[in-house]
């Protein structure tokens, strides 16, 4: 009796343990298909409606839960010959006010990570190409362009950018405002500005529920988990003489939430701590590719003191074809289409 006994322990012991295995590969397979996923609504465009999901059709996911949409895999940059000619006299017009303009055309996010596209099909080269002719054909018509393709030929270690945001983060923005800085050190003008010293801390932690995985859960009710990033101050480190602290910013900055919104960035900052200059940031936030150029060039603060350095965030999806917009600025500026 106590041999039988002891076998029907032995057995209940390895029925638990099967069962306890089986129990553990089941939480595993649920906790597998409770991954990263995007439902099949979110390949439908008739899916996003709204003003809010009109901008962000259609995602895309890849590696560790990058998300993608349709204008960050582009490949083809800039605007057509048309948009290229209103760019140029865009900057013959301020230049005849004494006013040098610098394009800022931010890389689209799968050109710089590429690691993170997936099985998501998409042409780097072709796209990285399309991106450097696109800076080159801005050089041609004498508009200053940092030197942004070196982000492209350089292995970033940090990623320049959120992984399910439209937006660049906190290290995004300071490498493409020490290259805009090396970019106006470099340019004519730029001896005959005031220089400070700047220098930038860091003020706190904070964490982004990005953008693009805020449309995945209306459209797939998928969670993602907030994104940290780090918000910086910069400020100045002597003191300012009398006359330069009354006179204007000769750097004004003009551009997207990139550079102003209710995320911090500090893009303006860092640009001063790297050109050591005073610089006055124009950017709106929700105003697309030109509505902070245009409010500036239209204020009385352009036409009372027009700065020696312009500069223009936006990212590089924006094709610039709009030539309403440019008959507009150009209007403005006293200039002719």
């Amino acid at each position: 009796m106590k041999k039988l006994l002891s076998i029907l322990t032995c057995a209940g012991c390895c029925l638990a343990f099967n069962a306890s295995v089986a129990q553990a590969s089941s939480e595993l397979s649920a906790g597998e298909q409770n991954g990263p996923f995007l439902c099949q609504e979110s390949a439908s465009v008739s899916n996003y409606k709204g003003a809010f999901l009109e901008n962000f059709l259609r995602l895309h996911l890849g590696r560790d839960g990058w998300l993608y949409r349709d204008m960050d895999l582009r490949l083809s940059f800039g605007p057509n010959s048309s948009g290229y000619q209103h760019l140029q006299q865009l900057q013959q017009a301020l230049q005849s006010k004494g006013t040098t303009l610098v394009m800022v055309p931010i890389p689209a996010r799968a050109l710089v990570h590429p690691q993170y596209l997936g099985d998501i099909k998409y042409d780097v080269a072709v796209g990285r190409a399309a991106y450097q002719e696109y800076l080159q054909q801005l050089r041609a018509i004498n508009i200053v362009v940092p030197a942004l393709e070196t982000i492209l030929s350089e292995h970033q270690e940090k990623p320049m950018f959120f992984a399910r945001d439209h937006h660049w983060n906190h290290h995004g923005a300071r490498t493409i405002a020490r290259l805009t800085a090396q970019a106006l050190r470099e340019s004519d003008g730029y001896s005959a500005i005031f220089k400070q010293t700047f220098s930038s801390h860091r003020v706190a932690n904070a964490h982004n529920n990005g953008s693009f995985q805020r449309a995945a859960k209306m459209l797939c009710e998928q969670h993602f988990a907030s994104e940290p990033f780090k918000i910086y101050h910069t400020e100045a480190t002597q003191a300012l003489d009398l006359f330069a602290d009354l006179a204007m910013p000769e750097v004004v900055l003009v551009g997207t939430s990139n550079s102003k919104g209710s995320l911090q960035f500090n893009f303006d900052g860092f640009l001063r701590q790297y050109a050591k200059v005073a610089v006055l940031n124009q950017a709106v936030s929700g105003g697309g590719f030109g509505e902070a150029l245009r409010r500036y060039i239209e204020s009385d603060m352009f036409r009372e003191f027009a700065p020696k350095f312009l500069v223009w965030e936006l990212p590089s999806y924006y094709h610039l074809n709009d030539a309403a917009y440019f008959t507009e600025l150009l209007s403005a500026l006293g200039g002719d289409v």
